[in-house]
């Protein structure tokens, strides 16, 4: 078994059995054997390997240029043929006579090849290196192994080298008597300290690159039936493997055992992509993407759903293996527009084509993005284990991007009426698809005096399609109220977040109110209630208000976390949401862990030190429980005041994102993303409310 490990990507394979090209003209691997005396222990190069065996060290043989014959041999002996070699992973068995550990202090290639002879002067033991290559920081070895070493486990050896081992008749013939032991070696090294490596039990010293790179094409080219092994073995290196994939072929017509085909292929450079399709496969092969460049995309975590037409076409070849065919692979590497990504099959040491597309341009804008994506089938339980793996991490980095790109320009405000001098409060409402609350809001708002005296009132207008209506009607609206205002906007469309930062980067007072459009104040006093307890307690870093449904029901009574097993994730649900308030009850706050921000209060210093809300959320869900996880963070208690009486209209202020579907799935992105920072806090949080649940 080979196994090549490069940072996420694993492949397992066994080594395939088929030959190299023809052999270039040059001395056969018999010519290479040196017969010289033999060496004993203690004498010429390095250590022993072992009483009564000795070493034979080619320091003048030149590189030989045998290879495979282009034929596979039977095997005398019981022995495993080429396309079933022993397994790297388990005890190998005798094939040859057993040679002690061989230890040969730093060998260079030039004194290959080196074997170990018994006292008659048998071999017992060989290694030698035809030619090398480098690519990179790594270098590639071509050369054979016979003996007892044909069995060593290069991967207990050096963690820098891998290896595979394939027939070489030409080696099997120049030594009939370790026939069953000889094969073909391909190794790649990272050379260590002091550029030495161990393989086979020698330790060797790799050649100075100023005496010469050697020619990879021609490693490639040669090696054309191991270039899976090769990418593999190669992942990780800074260099381009370009000339590596372009020796990649086509699956050959006959070659039955996957198909798979690429109907997209979209990113943005910078960030990554997507790559979607089908593929069908028969256990034991793997498959994955592999771009010009030869960087690795296993497909084995890909998200996979039903696809009827790919079962129509390919059951009567392949069965049940058609069902799930649908594919769709996160790419986090570079992505460059208008070259080609590859689905490849790797068997054994193996690498094929079977289809390839070219990058496109995917959005960049990461609302547009994740619509486009998440159009893509997902079943519902596997979604956020694809936000996971596949196009999460792009959309963030989206979103980052986006943010990073803003330019610092300031907003755009517009004054109606006149201005309170040093406001203890200011009220930031964000206006998108609709602005007729406007109208409702300062209409109650006209009925309270000490609002009018102490409040600052901000509407920031986040929909640039409403923006010109609501200058029109701004002068009109408090010319019929007399509640002063100011409208403000950046032009653009900045989600929930984005427009109270918006608003709140302009406002003067020492308290911030976030304050949806479409909670109504059923009478005066409510705010002067909410600015009592902060100002009044340090210890409290949000303040929040219940809220009621039109019917009298409430609708917010302060928040809980509760575990959803339907989005595998922890969603913030109002515990008391529909019910009747409780008769008697006498008690004006309650202490919460998170409340809404359809009202909230919190002090402009606090919101400061944390950062405001996150802009990283899409359109608006979950930046109100993150926002009160930072203030707890901060060792800041929340508290929500009950005595007052305002009415939310609940998702009326946010109209018109999409279809249901749609606004699901960037719910579902949003609570992706709270649980991933916040999950262990949560688990705290649960934890102490059923401990006190269950304290008698």
């Amino acid at each position: 078994m080979t196994e090549t490990q490069s940072g996420k990507t694993r492949v397992l394979r066994r080594t395939v059995g088929k030959a190299l090209a023809p052999p270039a003209a040059g001395p056969k691997p018999a010519e290479a054997v040196r017969q010289g005396g033999t060496r004993h222990v203690g004498q010429d190069v390095g250590q022993g390997a072992g009483q009564g065996a000795g070493h034979d060290a080619g320091e003048n043989a030149g590189p030989i240029a045998g290879q495979d014959t282009g034929r596979t041999l039977p095997q005398p002996g019981g022995v495993r043929k080429a396309e079933d070699p022993p397994r790297r992973d388990a005890a190998p068995g005798p094939l040859a006579p057993t040679a002690p550990a061989v230890q040969v202090s730093f060998l260079s290639l030039s004194q290959l090849p080196h074997l170990v002879r018994s006292p008659g002067g048998d071999v017992l033991d060989g290694l030698m290196v035809d030619y090398y290559a480098y690519v990179g920081d790594r270098l590639l070895l071509s050369g054979w192994v016979v003996g007892a070493g044909s069995s060593r486990r290069i991967d207990s050896e050096d963690d820098a080298v891998r290896a595979c081992l394939f027939a070489r008749p030409d080696v099997e013939s120049a030594f009939p008597a370790l026939a069953a032991s000889a094969r073909g070696l391909l190794a790649v090294v990272k050379p260590g300290a002091g550029d030495t490596f161990t393989l086979f039990g020698r330790r060797l010293r790799a050649p100075r690159r100023a005496d010469g790179e050697g020619d990879p094409a021609r490693m490639f080219q040669d090696h054309r039936a191991r270039l899976g092994f090769l990418l593999e073995a190669l992942q990780g290196g800074a260099v381009s493997l370009a000339p590596l994939v372009a020796q990649l072929q086509a699956a050959p017509a006959a070659y039955k055992r996957a198909r798979g085909f690429l109907e997209h292929a979209k990113g943005v450079p910078g960030h990554g992509g997507l790559v979607v399709g089908w593929t069908v496969q028969v256990p034991g092969v793997t498959l994955a993407l592999v771009d010009q460049r030869g960087r690795i995309v296993p497909l084995a975590e890909a998200v996979r759903w039903h696809r009827p037409d790919i079962v129509d076409a390919f059951s009567n070849e392949f069965g049940n293996f058609t069902f799930n065919a649908g594919m769709l692979q996160g790419w986090r590497h570079a992505v460059t527009l208008g070259e080609e990504v590859r689905l490849c099959v790797f068997e054994r040491d193996e690498c094929h084509i079977l289809a390839s597309r070219q990058w496109e341009a995917a959005p960049v804008e990461p609302v547009s993005f994740a619509k486009w994506a998440f159009e893509f089938p997902t079943p519902l339980d596997r979604f956020f284990e694809r936000l996971e793996h596949h196009d999460g991490a792009v959309i963030d980095s989206l979103v980052a991007a986006k943010l990073a790109a803003r330019p610092p320009c300031p907003p755009e405000i517009m004054v109606c009426g006149p201005q309170p001098e040093s406001p203890r409060c200011s009220i930031v409402v964000p206006l998108f698809g609709r602005f007729d609350f406007m109208l409702n809001q300062l209409l109650e708002f006209s009925e309270d005096d000490e609002l009018k005296a102490d409040a600052e009132l901000i509407y920031v207008v986040d929909d640039p399609r409403i923006l010109s209506d609501v200058r029109q009607q701004a002068p009109l609206l408090y010319e019929a109220n007399r509640v002063p205002f100011r409208i403000v906007t950046a032009g653009e469309n900045r989600g929930f977040s984005g427009a109270n930062n918006l608003g709140i980067s302009v406002a003067r007072a020492p308290h911030l109110l976030l304050l949806n459009s479409d909670v109504i104040p059923v009478e005066p006093g409510w705010l002067q209630k909410m600015l009592a307890v902060i100002e009044g307690r340090a210890d409290v870093g949000i303040v929040g208000a219940r809220l009621f449904y039109p019917n009298g029901a409430i609708q917010h009574d302060g928040m809980a976390f509760v575990w959803e097993p339907a989005w595998n994730v922890h969603l913030n649900k109002h515990p008391r949401a529909g019910l009747e308030p409780l008769e008697g009850e006498t008690q004006a706050a309650s202490a919460q862990d998170i409340v809404t921000a359809a009202c909230l209060l919190i002090r402009w210093s606090t919101y400061e030190a944390i950062g405001g809300l996150d802009e990283g959320y899409l359109i608006g869900d979950f930046e109100d429980s993150d926002l009160c996880m930072k203030v707890r963070q901060q060792g800041l208690k929340t508290i929500l005041v009950k005595d007052i009486n305002l009415i939310h209209l609940e998702r009326q202020s946010f109209p018109g994102i999409g279809a249901d579907r749609f606004r699901e799935q960037i719910a579902r992105y949003n609570a992706w993303r709270h649980q991933r920072r916040w999950a262990a806090q949560i688990e705290d949080i649960v934890s102490s409310a059923a401990a006190r649940a269950i304290k008698p």
